[in-house]
């Protein structure tokens, strides 16, 4: 089973596009540098790109995949990625979190 752990951002009205930009460079960095995590892909929304509705509050996106629960719950207490929460925490004004498990 494969678990996929999904991120959703929502930034802050004050951060800067250079700020955004290093909180989905910070993210992929991760894979690099915690072993559980399978794989991983982030990108803004492109249904709603011009800042309307929902979508547009929840400006980027970030798919992890672990091969088991067993894996995910290696990573939420990594080093890297408590370091990652307090770098990012700044620019974020809301995150939502989806994990789901696949075959």
């Amino acid at each position: 089973m494969t678990i996929h752990h999904i991120v959703l951002y929502k930034f802050k009205p004050e951060a800067t596009p250079e700020q955004r930009q290093s909180v989905k460079d910070s993210a992929a960095a991760l894979a690099s540098q915690i072993p559980a995590i399978q794989s991983l892909v982030s990108g803004e929304t492109v249904f709603n790109p011009l800042g309307h509705g929902y979508d547009a509050e929840y400006a980027l996106g970030v798919i992890f995949l672990f091969e088991s629960v067993v894996k995910l719950n290696e990573y939420r207490p990594h080093k890297a990625h408590l370091d990652y929460q307090a770098f990012s925490a700044p620019y974020i004004e809301d995150k939502l979190i989806f994990d789901i498990e696949t075959a």
